[in-house]
């Protein structure tokens, strides 16, 4: 059964944009969200088909887990609030963690470096994923907490960010 709560909706768009006709568009209950380097996320997408039990079907647009991967590891050193930064980088962590197509993941990734995009993606997650102190790896094990999975966070974090740092 549905749950017959509201469902919050984002709006993404590009950090320059004047939000009054957005706003008269798709209304003031829609969170806007800006986003740097935007554009990289609309070039990289799939559709993804909803289909309901009273027969209605949706499309919606999202970027690929590749492309939503790559893009936080470009911006997540840019966040100011440090909350949010560990927020990007858990949900970088729950694609390496749980996609079930991880080195197809990896393989794009390397192909959007090869064509240029976000020079800045190694440096970051070299500066914070060096060792398994470092301070990515704390910020996802705290954001994580407690998991009866694995035995070791901070431990798979590490290995799962060295694959990644790895294929770049």
């Amino acid at each position: 059964m549905l749950n017959k709560e509201k469902v919050p909706v984002e709006f993404i768009t590009y950090p320059s944009v004047d939000l009054k006709p957005i706003e008269k568009m798709v209304g003031d209950q829609i969170l806007v969200n800006k986003i740097e380097k935007f554009d990289f996320l609309l070039n990289n997408r799939m559709t993804v088909k909803i289909q309901t039990k009273k027969n209605k079907s949706y499309t919606l647009n999202c970027p690929k887990p590749s492309a939503f991967l790559y893009h936080k590891a470009a911006t997540f050193i840019d966040r100011e609030n440090k909350e949010k930064q560990a927020k990007d980088l858990y949900y970088m962590y729950y694609i390496l963690r749980y996609a079930p197509d991880v080195e197809v993941i990896l393989k794009e990734v390397v192909r959007y470096k090869e064509e240029g995009y976000f020079f800045s993606v190694t440096g970051n997650l070299n500066k914070f994923f060096e060792r398994i102190s470092s301070q990515g790896c704390l910020l996802i094990e705290k954001e994580n907490g407690p998991d009866e999975y694995i035995h070791d966070v901070r431990q798979d974090v590490f290995d799962r960010f060295k694959i990644f740092r790895e294929v770049l």
